[in-house]
């Protein structure tokens, strides 16, 4: 098999194996892994997670923007990328609640879109105005899912990450019964709007088969599976595994037309290399300056987490620039594979 027909089948075989693997293990060895549940997120901050925001610098360039075509520009945009960075993680230190809160709005909104985007691009879905309620119902798996059904859990991550920035919340529940309500009626009429949207807007009925049956799956993940492990193995192995799929393609066209060489593989490693490195040395920093008030694995999971809150802003906003360019450039490289062909 060529490595253009493995390239799109892995994006889509990677993430459920690893979905239907949590399932399986989880039901044989729940004990193991609700112990171990934090080994998937933390080993994100090397393995894809954090990595796939790593390029983030160089999209700008990739994409042709007027802005970054020169050296001025170009630093203007990092510092203004630096500059959401710091003032988030200051946010943390003043308002903690309204930073979480942010955190968790702006995950679902850029996971939904990622997935949402990746419907469009791999399945041929068609963006239409109730589109919407799919970008809302696949960032909501993943954020609201869990937290419905394992509460305790995001009230131990605010709290942790709160003293991390020595800003203590208060005493009292973070959260009231009506809040639960609300989000399960909210939730519940924005997967029945999906599910209609998916049915009326695939292109194929294997394509709405497909799209259901990641619904069903991460559905049944994100209720049984405890939302530190199952949140961790989706930021690793589904979220940013797709993501990294689309900068191949931006880097070296579409992956059903082109191979993907070793080649392509080591330089897009090796231009997530500096970022990623940038991040894990602030990420001791913050650690070195917080270390008094962590007192356990989950504090420090929850720094980490209050980092990739202050990373997600800027990265969400940049990849929601992006597709309005992507779109031409995988238009001029599919124009270029045509000609290559036709020759």
């Amino acid at each position: 098999m060529t490595h253009q027909r493995l390239a799109v089948p892995l994006l889509f075989a990677v993430p459920w194996a690893a979905m239907i693997g949590l399932l399986w293990l989880f039901s044989l060895f729940s004990a193991v892994l609700e112990r171990y549940a934090l080994v998937p997120l933390l080993l994100s901050a090397v393995l894809f997670g954090l990595p796939h925001g790593a390029l983030d610098h160089l999209v700008p360039l990739r994409q042709g923007w007027r802005l970054t075509r020169r050296w001025t520009g170009l630093g203007l945009f990092l510092l203004a990328y630096l500059g959401v960075v710091l003032l988030y993680l200051e946010l943390w230190t003043l308002w903690p609640v309204v930073a979480y809160w942010g955190f968790l709005l702006t995950s679902a909104l850029h996971w939904g879109h990622g997935d949402l985007d990746f419907l469009e691009r791999q399945l041929g879905r068609t963006r239409t105005w109730h589109s919407g309620a799919t970008l809302l119902l696949r960032g909501s798996l993943p954020i609201v899912v869990p937290f419905l059904a394992f509460p305790d859990a995001y009230e131990r991550l605010a709290r942790s990450a709160a003293r991390a920035f020595h800003a203590p919340l208060p005493a009292g529940p973070l959260w009231s019964a009506s809040l639960f309500q609300g989000l399960t009626v909210a939730f519940v009429a924005v997967l029945l709007v999906s599910v209609v949207n998916t049915l009326c807007c695939s292109v194929s009925r294997w394509a709405a088969v497909t799209e259901l049956t990641e619904v069903a799956l991460l559905l049944l993940v994100f209720m049984r599976v405890p939302a530190e492990l199952s949140i961790g193995l989706y930021f690793t192995l589904w979220h940013s595994w797709r993501h990294l799929g689309r900068l191949l393609e931006l880097n070296s066209g579409p992956l059903h037309l082109r191979p993907v060489s070793v080649k392509a593989l080591c330089r897009l490693a090796l231009d997530l290399t500096p970022i990623t490195l940038a991040a894990l040395l602030l990420l001791g920093g913050l650690l070195l300056w917080s270390v008094p008030r962590l007192n356990s694995a989950d504090d420090l999971t929850a720094l980490y987490l209050a980092l990739i809150a202050a990373l997600t802003l800027p990265h969400a906003l940049l990849v929601g620039m992006m597709d309005r360019t992507f779109a031409h450039v995988v238009g001029r490289s599919l124009q270029g594979a045509q000609s290559l062909r036709r020759e």
